[in-house]
């Protein structure tokens, strides 16, 4: 029973610890500019 409460709360932690990293990194914005030319005929009228 105590290996699988420890396996469970190791479990737990790293993903509370996971989540806590996701929420606090700061992912920069793109950078590239992209420009693409789309013809008339294939926008609905």
């Amino acid at each position: 029973m105590t290996r699988i409460s420890f396996i469970f709360f190791t479990l737990a932690g790293l993903s509370v610890a996971g989540l806590v990293v996701l929420s606090n990194w700061q992912i920069p914005a793109p950078t590239v500019v992209i420009n693409k030319v789309i013809s008339n005929e294939t926008l609905p009228k």
